[in-house]
């Protein structure tokens, strides 16, 4: 797994007050976690504001040292530690419910004091020298997400005479991703279920093309909501459109919704830019690892009745990294396997053509409405080979538009030089 990054945030107080957080620094980074300080990552002649902001913005946590000095600054605005608040400030407007900044206080004086800008946060208090290790391995636990208890289940209740549902059977699988009755692990109901709705709402938007991921682990896992959520936050491709697993935050409309199996986000855009096209965005992820998206396709946005060879190569490519990158923020080892079946429909009447200038391709159209391809493989395989899973899935898609098909080279080019700029 990618580990966690946390950036300090903190006042220059003293010699041995920047000592003290850069050895906290360096045993946070001996455990584990990806610490970014100005002592280590900060050179002379840098932009002072610039490293504040993007070692924010990339940040899973910023750790806000509190001290009393701090705490004057903070609420004064003054110097870095003002411009800080101000960063910070945005971020917590926009979500006010994120855990993102979590204060550790370390102060001489009685009572402990926030800077106002955290208002009511629970801290961790570092303010006494002895409980030093203690407190440091509750910060080391909560940035791994491994709490020393954990909240028990909730029982059945003993008056409603109703026995709770066993657990579902564990799903049995072989390397391609069958059941024992030879049918697919991705066609099972929960899929069908979210394809069913998702599909309803594409009609009424009028006549979209879409791709279709359909992820599963071969060996499930038992994942809370809130699990699902940061995995697919960490596991997005920021690349041209909008990613897969798109998550609209701030938009109370379009913000994904825990539901009793997983969460689920829908984001249906009745014209979209510039094109005046809608769009439209369907995904859930379940608590076993199960993964279901319906995306229109980008080209709808561009040019009527077409769909771009290169551009699909590019989105297949990126449908593969992100069900990798999720089940790894799921914590799954890289040996455990998944398999992945991708769609394209609404293909009929469209010619198959180039989204850039470099690649001319003799614009040739086709009647079939629908092809799908399923692979299987390891987490890590699904990275390592994915030049073959993109083929594989592809060669289908085009062969559709009167026999059209890419060498080798164009494959591994595109494929290549996106998974490069994406993967780290």
């Amino acid at each position: 797994m990618t580990p966690p990054i946390a950036f300090f945030s903190y006042s220059h107080d003293s010699q041995s007050h920047k000592a003290w957080v850069q050895d906290l620094a360096a045993r946070l980074r001996a455990n584990g976690i990806d610490a970014i300080l100005d002592q280590w990552d900060l050179s002379p002649g840098q932009d002072v504001a610039a490293f504040m902001e993007s070692s924010i913005a990339k940040a899973d946590r910023v750790l806000v040292v509190c001290t009393e000095t701090y705490t004057e600054k903070a609420d004064g605005g003054a110097g870095g530690v003002g411009y800080e608040r101000l960063v910070i400030t945005g971020e917590l407007v926009a979500k006010i419910d994120t855990k993102k900044f979590l204060p550790l206080v370390r102060q001489a004086s009685d009572p402990r004091r926030l800077p106002h800008f955290l208002g009511s946060r629970l801290y961790i208090d570092f303010s006494q020298d002895a409980d030093f290790d203690a407190r440091a391995d509750e910060l080391l636990r909560e940035l791994h997400g491994a709490p020393r208890t954990t909240k028990p289940l909730i029982g059945p209740n003993p008056f409603a005479g109703i026995a709770p549902q066993a657990p579902p059977q564990p799903r049995v699988a072989t390397l391609s991703g069958m059941t024992a009755r030879g049918d697919s692990i991705v066609l099972e109901e929960w899929f069908g279920g979210h394809a069913a709705t998702a599909n309803e709402t594409l009609m009424k938007h009028g006549r979209l093309g879409a791709m279709e991921i359909r992820a599963a682990l071969h060996e499930p896992i038992a994942k809370s909501q809130l699990d699902l959520l940061n995995a697919v936050r960490k596991a997005e491709i920021r690349t041209f459109g909008w990613p897969i697993g798109i998550l609209l935050e701030n938009r109370d409309e379009y913000r994904p919704r825990p539901v009793t199996d997983g969460i689920v986000a829908e984001i249906a855009v009745p014209e979209r830019s510039l094109s005046g096209v809608p769009s439209y965005d369907y995904w859930a992820a379940r608590m076993n690892g199960d993964f279901y998206l319906l995306q229109s396709l980008f080209e709808d946005e561009r040019v009527k009745d077409a769909i771009f060879f290169d551009t699909r190569i590019v989105r297949v490519t990126e449908a593969l990294l992100f069900v990798a990158g999720l089940y790894s923020h799921l914590g799954l080892a890289g040996q455990s396997r998944a398999t992945v079946r991708i769609a394209h429909q609404g293909l009929q009447g469209r010619a198959l053509r180039s989204a850039g200038g470099n690649r001319h391709v003799w614009p040739r159209q086709t009647t079939a409405q629908r092809s799908e391809a399923q692979v299987s493989d390891t987490i890590t395989g699904l990275r390592e080979n994915i030049v073959d899973h993109v083929t594989q899935i592809l060669d289908p898609v085009f062969m559709l538009f009167d026999f059209a098909e890419f060498n080798r080279a164009v494959y591994i080019d595109i494929v290549t030089k996106f998974a490069a700029g994406h993967v780290g």
